[in-house]
């Protein structure tokens, strides 16, 4: 790449050494080439850094930090990167060879978007379509509809002050979206399986899956987004009394010992039904 880059490609990798040369390979593969890679290695304990260290690409810069989280790590390296669109990409995941010229075509024809995101396609253990319901603005309030891998203005992440840290469970990407949606602007899909999401054996071998694996947390987790994002919520009454109940039972519960989980994981089926 000559020039600036008119996308920054940031990544936050934490003990990620053995698969982000598979991803970076798949941004060199890239149709569209003017882009820049920002990795930040979020204080890594097994060889990551090594592996990092040994990339030799001009179009790729590595930092190193102290584990802080993935949130943290993101910031990071959105605060080095110099483009005005940022593309989030996780170390783990890969794309397809097209996937930064379309974003481009959309980013020149609609360039007051709020949000561009792909089809996503599953590989690893689990292969096939990730199925995420359509977008909406009122579907977003219950779950999230939009992948990590998406873009973003640089300076709508300076506006709603970045990933936030305060989630330790997850979720952090599901939250910024939403502080983004709050901004207005567009949200554009690409309908096409652009970005492929790997899938491990052990749910437990990634974050999501983790957060996925306990109840408590991914409630706990809900709960606090939706107290960040409360006026976004009173806009959708069905939504706000969604989680209003959730958290009047929840905090009924107290704390929430081995004999109530049950019972607590029945009424929180209860409420997805």
């Amino acid at each position: 790449m000559t020039g600036t880059p008119k996308i920054s490609v940031i990544t936050p990798c934490f003990n990620q050494g053995k698969h982000v040369g598979e991803m970076l390979e798949s941004l060199f593969r890239q149709t569209f080439q003017e882009f820049e890679v920002v990795i930040v290695n979020d204080g890594s304990t097994d060889g990551t850094k090594e592996t990092l260290d040994k990339i030799q690409n001009p179009s790729v810069r590595v930092i190193h930090t102290e584990n802080h989280g993935p949130s943290h790590a993101r910031n990071i390296a959105i605060e080095y990167a110099v483009a005005p669109v940022i593309f989030n990409l996780d170390a783990d995941d890969r794309i397809a060879p097209t996937l930064l010229a379309r974003a481009h075509d959309v980013i020149q024809s609609s360039p007051d978007f709020a949000i561009i995101y792909s089809d996503v396609e599953l590989f690893g253990a689990k292969t096939g379509m990730f199925e995420l319901e359509e977008f909406s603005s009122e579907s977003m309030l219950y779950d999230n509809r939009i992948i990590s891998e998406a873009f973003f203005h640089k300076k709508d992440w300076v506006r709603t002050g970045g990933y936030s840290s305060e989630l330790v469970f997850g979720a952090e990407d599901w939250d910024f979206w939403l502080s983004i949606i709050e901004l207005g602007g567009e949200v554009i899909k690409i309908p096409e399986p652009l970005v492929f999401y790997r899938t491990y054996n052990n749910p437990k071998e990634c974050r999501s899956g983790l957060l996925k694996s306990d109840r408590i947390k991914m409630v706990k987790t809900q709960l606090q987004i939706f107290h960040r994002h409360e006026n976004l919520y009173r806009c959708c009454p069905g939504a706000w009394d969604h989680y209003t109940r959730l958290e009047k039972r929840f905090r009924n519960e107290g704390p929430i010992n081995r004999k109530l989980k049950n019972s607590f994981y029945k009424f929180v089926k209860y409420l997805y039904r």
